[in-house]
């Protein structure tokens, strides 16, 4: 009997839209259920980007969806839902359903949805022991998951940090399903330009220009290398620092710096392709999915400790680096314009690491879960 899969998420998004694909051209019946139509008729500002944007790629062919009947434009409030969610899932006798959080009403719906129905329930989230709350918050957090945990059923771990936070909460290894965390590969990658003697040497940071994302220390990196004539930092990205990095970049008088604004997917993969190097520079990222989508294009990644992608793609001085300070920083941007050889092995590493962060293993799991329910 085919088996029959329902995901709940607050709207389309570029990283998981692939997954409700490929599933669906196995032998799974797939219902998708969104609370909103952000960024496909976006009628507010993204709150991150500080703009109002739809995305220019394709993100409701080759599956079935439905939207809710009230569209709820701000998919970051705790009031997003999914009206009449019970009824739908009363027509089909679905195997299992798919969650990706816990932090508004849809999701909580959802679960409790799937315990009074009798579907078992899946969950896929990037949260990891790395936190900025408060020590009362974290408390308050620990026994809520702990309770909420204990009444699911499969979890779809993405990567090492993300496993042992399951752990800690004494998740059994039978309810824990292997999904390296991916995106869309096939569309990120593609042929590099070729590469001319003496070019100048990109350096990339793509990003919500917001304080967590910490563009300043790439403008910081900037200003050390100012006097280098063949060092180029080019930045992707708006939010509530835009004018910040302007100002920054004036004051400072900041010639070696390219503030290329909001991308869409499209130009974006293009960017990708033009630039040299990927610098991550968060303060926190529970993964940091951009450096997929830099490695699927062939970058290097420099980044943080602070990423969760850092623990899982990133091997250090294989296919990237990690820094612990600034000053670290400095000397592995100093290297690599050093030596520019380095560049062809780190690629070449890349691409073999990338392979391995595909969506093929995510899939799997899930249809394990599906025969197993």
């Amino acid at each position: 009997m085919k088996k029959k899969i329902a995901i709940v998420s607050t709207h389309p998004i570029q990283y998981q839209v692939p997954l409700f694909r490929e599933l669906s051209k196995k032998n799974i019946e797939v219902d998708v259920f969104f609370s909103s139509k952000h960024g496909l008729d976006s009628k507010i500002k993204d709150k991150g980007f500080n703009k109002k944007f739809n995305w220019n790629i394709n993100l409701l062919d080759n599956y079935n969806y439905y939207f809710s009947n009230k569209n709820y434009e701000d998919v970051d409030s705790w009031s997003v839902s999914f009206n009449n969610l019970e009824s739908y899932l009363k027509k089909k006798n679905y195997n299992a359903i798919l969650i990706f959080g816990w932090s508004n009403i849809l999701y909580l719906k959802a679960l409790y949805l799937a315990r009074k129905l009798n579907i078992k329930s899946i969950l896929r989230v990037e949260t990891n022991l790395f936190s900025t709350n408060s020590f009362l918050k974290n408390f308050i957090k620990f026994f809520f998951l702990k309770y909420l945990f204990s009444k699911i059923d499969f979890f779809l771990f993405i990567g090492k940090l993300n496993f042992k936070f399951y752990k800690r909460f004494k998740i059994q290894n039978f309810k824990l399903y292997s999904a390296p965390y991916f995106v869309d590969n096939n569309f990120f990658s593609g042929k590099k330009k070729n590469k001319k003697k003496n070019k100048k040497v990109r350096f990339l940071f793509v990003g919500k220009l917001i304080e967590r994302k910490n563009p300043i220390l790439f403008l910081e990196l900037a200003e050390k290398f100012k006097k280098k004539k063949n060092i180029i930092f080019n930045i992707v990205g708006s939010g509530p620092l835009e004018k910040y990095c302007y100002k920054y970049i004036e004051e400072k008088k900041l010639k070696n710096v390219r503030m290329l604004g909001f991308k869409n997917q499209i130009e974006l993969k293009k960017i990708y392709s033009r630039n040299d190097y990927f610098v991550m520079t968060s303060h926190y990222e529970t993964w940091g999915l951009v450096i997929n989508e830099a490695m699927a294009s062939g970058l290097p990644v420099i980044t943080s400790l602070n990423s969760g992608a850092a623990h899982d793609l990133i091997k250090h001085n294989k296919n990237g680096y990690i820094f612990r300070t600034p000053n670290h920083l400095i000397k592995i941007i100093s290297l690599l314009v050093k030596n520019r050889k380095l560049q062809t092995k780190l690629r070449r590493n890349v691409k073999y690491k990338i392979k391995q962060y595909s969506i093929d293993k995510t899939v799997r799991s899930i249809i394990k879960i599906l025969y197993k329910s």
